[in-house]
Formats: C-alpha cells, sequence, structure tokens
C-alpha cells in the first residue's frame, strides 16, 4: 500500500507570476483530509533567486533520470 496521491495539474496553473513580477507562486493540488470540510490549499512563493536554485537543482537532478531525453 503506498501513501502517493496521484495528481492531475498542469504546469501553467501550478506555477505563476505575481501580479507585481517579484515573486513567483508554486500552487499545490487541494489536499483532502479526514475531518476537516474543506481540502488544505497550500502555495508558496518563491523570490528569483530561490527559482534560480530551485531549477539548477532539478536541472541537476534531471541529468541523473534515465534515459535521457532524445534530441530529435
Amino acid at each position: 500500500m503506498s501513501d502517493d496521491i496521484l495528481a492531475d495539474v498542469l504546469p501553467e496553473r501550478m506555477w505563476t507570476l505575481s501580479d507585481d513580477r517579484e515573486t513567483v507562486r508554486l500552487q499545490l493540488p487541494s489536499l483532502p483530509i479526514a475531518g476537516i470540510p474543506e481540502p488544505l490549499r497550500i502555495h508558496l512563493d518563491f523570490d528569483a533567486e530561490t527559482v534560480d536554485e530551485i531549477i539548477k537543482r532539478l536541472t541537476a537532478l534531471r541529468a541523473q533520470m534515465l534515459p535521457a531525453p532524445s534530441r530529435n
């Protein structure tokens, strides 16, 4: 048995630029929790420096994944 939750989320709705163009918001899918009437809604705001660090880390992790993306 797994505790994984599959979510069908469009990246363009998951990541958005703030109106003031100072931060990027990551909005996670709503998470239903037993005993709570409304699902938990989580969003995180990142400044440009943090976005750069996230991109670097994801790029490094992607390079370790197999198979490598095809370049056709």
